[in-house]
């Protein structure tokens, strides 16, 4: 077996090795913006905020206040 025969061997073992990490890492952030969304929505039913308030609160959108 030659150098570049070894070499494509493993370039084509890393690359499925990869692809497998990639579905695992999509599953992953998957889950992990289920979970997120989850616990806001638990918060923000318990919360005296409305939804676009929450929203808001949560995602850094908060309005700009003038201070005099």
């Amino acid at each position: 077996m030659s150098v570049i025969e070894r070499l494509e061997e493993k370039v084509s073992r890393q690359r499925e090795k990869v692809l497998k990490e990639q579905e695992k890492l999509e599953q992953y952030q998957e889950q992990l913006q289920n979970a997120m969304f989850t616990a806001f929505m638990r918060r923000q039913q318990a919360s005296p905020l409305g939804f676009n308030q929450a929203l808001d609160q949560a995602f850094g959108q908060e309005e700009i206040r003038n201070e005099d």
